[in-house]
């Protein structure tokens, strides 16, 4: 018998090798992860002998699960691109630069709020794609405008796109093969209620943290040290910990009581209405603003390369009213919260209409997508086309939106159907005649024996690698939720907690993405600046990474 060692190191070989091709060569993930389905292939028929019918249909029946996410991808950036040809996301733009002149207080508003809702509603690198051309039409220096963007879309990826993180990840990452005693939805609740509880808890003081930052990197020299930040940050901190705390309760309270489609869109619908009222009555704003340094002192590596004159960008316009700018998106946000409501018990209801196959290629393998539930097919598709009626739209802004949205979801969907059947055929190689534990399974003993008690520790780290170089909290989770589950239950704690901690993981890894970072600087226009962006957002990689793990340390063995 082949010992668990050996079938784990073989087993790592898709992974590693995918990672390596990602991170050292610098290939697409597309192409990584299609090496990774061809290593993991070859190991699945020769070294696991799965029968070819069954590997077949593992990998047939991934892509499919595939498809059930990008439907969700797809449907969020429709109604983006649906909003940014009716002029909707021009005059939430201008909107934002009337609202106030402290920096920490646009900072705060943008970060907590924008962001937040935009990462709910959309997902997929769209908050920072669109909060950093944001920050630098305010007058925010473009590396200080890219590394905020990435800062602020850490503690809610977990939800993103309406919880396709844990939607997809537990549905599409693990499914019902998998699961012990549980079904997928009841899965998905408690993954969505404790990351709840640890990215509410991050919310508490990340919007200080952020300010903290924002004043030792980008101010003035005397407050580029530890003890001068945190004097021009003393006075804002009061502001920043009532919007913080709100958002991190407001996200906690939907994910445990509602489930993941909604903390976000809540979350940041909420402290950006609360803060804009205080902010317009100058409650908790201190009176004298801060300002960044004169632009003329700014440094070459604080213009990410540019000039000062490129920095004279065209200002946003308002093209309607501020409320029927943000309708679409309301509109999203009651939709999830009335379906999702728990005393209506709509989601069953809706769970039942579904199409899909019993039986893939003649096996015990199933497929099915539930149409009036997933958020891609219900709300985010029709209500994009009801932003286009609404913005009476005419026929080349409609085209001009749909031909965008499927530029953009080509290499996401390539990716994701890639990355779903390797986790696929990996998780189904645990059905062979040898009878040889599975590769996942695999994997999941050799970490439970190197982890040991420390999973918890380690989890949030595992995350963060997935979503470092894959570039996606959702295929993060996808790769590795099976692993986490099995290694926890090898160790003997929760399950449910230890994937929760992944997931939270996954969001924190947003921050160092080669592929976000790469994304965003090219909307910023400072490529060839990642390494200045990365040396700063390892910072708060590594305080929201050990944070989340020490917090799951003490869920695990003192709550839970």
């Amino acid at each position: 018998m082949t010992s668990v060692a050996i079938l784990a190191l073989a087993a790592s070989v898709p992974i590693a090798v995918a990672f390596a091709l990602l991170v050292g060569l610098r290939w697409s993930a597309a192409r990584s992860m299609g090496v990774g389905w061809v290593i993991a292939t070859v190991l699945g028929l020769a070294l696991w002998q799965m029968e070819p019918t069954w590997w077949a249909a593992s990998a047939l029946t991934g892509a499919l699960e595939a498809m059930n996410i990008v439907l969700i991808v797809f449907g969020a950036i429709l109604l983006m691109n649906y909003l940014e040809v009716s002029g909707a996301i021009s005059t939430i733009r201008w909107y934002f630069r009337g609202i106030a002149r402290d920096r920490r207080v646009q900072l705060l508003l943008i970060g907590l709020g924008f962001e937040t809702i935009i990462e709910g509603a959309a997902g997929f690198g769209t908050p920072g794609a669109l909060a950093a051309p944001l920050f630098i039409g305010l007058g925010f220096p473009p590396l200080g405008a890219a590394v905020f963007g990435l800062f602020f879309n850490a503690p809610n990826p977990q939800f993103g796109a309406a919880g396709t993180p844990i939607i997809g990840g537990v549905e599409s990452g693990m499914g019902e093969s998998v699961l012990v005693g549980t079904d997928i939805v009841s899965f998905q609740q408690l993954i969505s209620a404790w990351s709840g509880v640890i990215t509410g808890l991050t919310f508490a003081f990340w919007g200080l943290l952020g300010v903290f930052l924002l004043i030792y990197w980008f101010g003035d020299e005397a407050e580029r040290s530890l003890r001068g930040a945190a004097r021009s940050t003393a006075p804002i901190a009061p502001f920043a910990l009532v919007l913080g705390v709100l958002a991190g309760a407001i996200q906690w309270a939907v994910a445990w009581f509602i489930g993941p489609a909604l903390p976000d869109i809540a979350a940041g619908f909420v402290v950006l209405a609360v803060g804009i009222v205080m902010a317009d009555r100058d409650v908790l704003v201190p009176e004298t603003a801060w300002e960044f340094p004169d632009r003329e002192t700014w440094s070459a590596t604080w213009l990410g390369g540019l000039t000062l004159d490129t920095l004279e960008t065209e200002e946003p316009t308002k093209e309607m009213p501020v409320l029927l700018a943000w309708t679409p998106y309301l509109v999203v946000g009651l939709f999830l919260l009335v379906t999702r409501w728990p005393t209506l018990d709509l989601v069953a209801t809706l769970q039942e209409f579904t199409v899909g196959i019993d039986g893939v290629l003649g096996t015990s393998q199933s497929w099915s997508l539930r149409y009036l539930y997933l958020p891609g097919t219900m709300p985010f598709v029709p209500v994009a086309i009801g932003t286009g009626l609404l913005y009476r739209l005419d026929g080349k802004k409609t085209m001009d939106a749909w031909k965008e949205s499927a530029r953009q979801i080509a290499p996401a969907a390539l990716t994701l159907l890639v990355a779903v059947s390797l986790t696929r055929i990996m998780i189904e190689s645990a059905t062979n005649p040898a009878e040889f534990v599975g590769m996942m399974e695999a994997l999941s003993i050799v970490l439970a024996q190197g982890a040991g008690g420390a999973l918890p520790l380690v989890s949030p780290w595992i995350g963060a690698l997935g979503t470092f170089v894959t570039g996606s909290n959702t295929t993060s989770d996808i790769l590795f939720n099976t692993l986490q589950y099995n290694a926890a239950a090898e160790v003997g704690i929760s399950k449910g907690l230890v994937v929760a901690i992944q997931n939270v993981g996954g969001g924190v890894g947003n921050m160092v993405s080669v592929l976000n970072i790469a994304a965003i600087c090219g909307v910023v226009g400072i490529t060839g600046r990642e390494g200045d962006i990365l040396r700063k957002v390892l910072v708060p990689t590594v305080i929201f990474a050990t944070f989340a793990g020490t917090v799951g340390m003490l869920l695990v063995y003192v709550v839970a």
